[in-house]
């Protein structure tokens, strides 16, 4: 008697085959393809500008002398060779703690309201994963970084759904267009569908419009979320890439006398089990690699919880180590900071000249490492296939890598992220040139 088989040819689970037959973003095989033949002003002019990632390349020179000083200088303590609280190293997280409290959120941030996971992906999907049952429903405002669908769909198993509130870029200023009447419509359709619209996700500076919320919109947006009994969470991966939205080149471009505050105040104050943030080093501090996220919540079967899931996650204890050493350091993080946002508003303002000369409209960045910038006028088609053969004729024409407007689900045309933190300010200008000549001959 035959056996059915009931796995695919290559032995891998249902849920493992997909996965291995296909690459985590649309951009990922041109990243490494690019990646092998960089620009360099002297030994390869013609080469690629990798556009696409948002890394902050900016930063990393002064963040890794402060990370070789400490390696050099301190003795690694025993308890970075043992196990430790799943949830992070008891001084370790006052230290982080302490550092959340004056820098990212300026109001009381207690170390048992933290918890650590191996960076933003994991503890996307361990809070998920907490927060949420199989098949409900997370809603995040479009257009809204790709990889928040694998982060909470293939082991948390919960459904994105990309709220469209608005169409054309134009149209979207520095502070997000989210309403509560959005949050109204999305509950109805995803209600009608027999779903569970369970987690409002939140993204501020937001990847990859750049925008942020005013601490009214978060107010209203957090009492209808307690009212729903949704869980909201506000990522501030970015919190402290801001742009100094005050320079004289750029200021016009922002709403007066609006100071968005992080998210953490706020739940200060309504102290509810339904509000949660989002933090990791990868951005602000150019630590990608460390692998180091951070939830904070006032939920406490929720932090319980997390440790129990987080155990196959932890971050190494000497990277939390290193982090504790860094986070003790107060006029080395002031003096980063500041650095940090001049050399980004640098980045970002030749980005937004280049845009201007080119007549294209944007959204105007408070914070991030992006610009969200519209080129849908150079579609030969308004068509996702219009738009693919213009994001290969840039690439192909220029070496200019972006990422496509596609994978961030908004519904219009034509609109791509502008990473303008991967490389030094002059390469970047060299790039922008190359993206200029690109579009004034397409146009002539």
């Amino acid at each position: 008697m035959a056996i059915e088989k009931t796995t695919p040819a290559s032995g891998l689970s249902r849920r493992g085959a997909p996965l291995a037959a296909s690459a985590a973003r649309v951009d990922m095989d041109l990243f490494f393809e690019a990646a092998q033949n960089l620009y360099d002003p002297e030994e390869n002019p013609e080469g690629y500008f990798t556009l696409n990632v948002a890394e902050n390349a900016l930063m990393i020179p002064m963040m890794k002398a402060r990370i070789d000083e400490i390696l050099q200088q301190g003795a690694v303590p025993e308890w970075a060779f043992q196990y430790t609280d799943p949830n992070g190293h008891p001084e370790v997280r006052e230290t982080v703690a302490a550092f959340m409290e004056q820098y990212l959120c300026q109001c009381p941030i207690a170390p048992d309201s933290i918890a650590f996971s191996a960076g933003a992906a994991a503890t996307i999907e361990v809070s998920t994963f907490m927060l949420a049952d199989e098949g409900d429903v997370v809603v995040i405002p479009a257009p809204a970084y790709p990889m928040y669908t694998n982060d909470v769909g293939l082991k948390s198993g919960l459904r994105r759904y990309d709220l469209q509130t608005h169409h054309h870029p134009a149209d979207h200023g520095d502070l997000s267009p989210l309403t509560t009447a959005h949050l109204d419509a999305a509950w109805a359709d995803i209600s009608g569908q027999g779903q569970r619209f369970k987690i409002l996700l939140l993204t501020s500076p937001d990847n990859p419009t750049g925008c942020m919320y005013s601490e009214q919109q978060l107010r209203e947006i957090a009492e209808w979320c307690m009212a729903h009994e949704v869980h909201l969470v506000v990522s501030e991966i970015y919190g402290l890439s801001l742009v100094d939205v005050e320079d004289g080149d750029i200021r016009a471009d922002y709403t007066p006398a609006t100071v968005p505050q992080s998210f953490a105040q706020l739940m200060a104050e309504l102290q509810s089990d339904y509000l949660h943030l989002w933090y990791a080093l990868s951005k602000d501090f150019a630590m990608s690699g460390f692998r180091f996220g951070i939830v904070h919540s006032l939920n406490e079967s929720f932090l319980k919880g997390f440790g129990n899931v987080n155990i196959p996650q932890m971050v190494s204890n000497l990277a939390q180590w290193v982090i504790g050493e860094l986070m003790k350091d107060h006029a080395f993080l002031e003096r980063y900071i500041a650095t940090n946002k001049a050399r980004l508003t640098g980045s970002y303002k030749a980005v937004v000249r280049a845009l201007r000369e080119l007549e294209v409209p944007y959204v105007p960045s408070r914070g991030s490492l992006f610009v969200w910038a519209d080129f849908s006028k150079y579609l030969k088609e308004d068509s996702e296939k219009g738009q693919e053969d213009l994001w290969m004729d840039i690439y192909h024409s220029t070496g200019i890598l972006l990422t496509p407007g596609a994978g961030f689900q908004h519904k219009k045309y034509g609109v791509f992220r502008i990473v303008y933190t991967t490389l030094p300010l002059s390469h970047l200008e060299v790039a922008l040139e190359r993206l200029k000549t690109f579009f004034q001959d397409r146009a002539s």
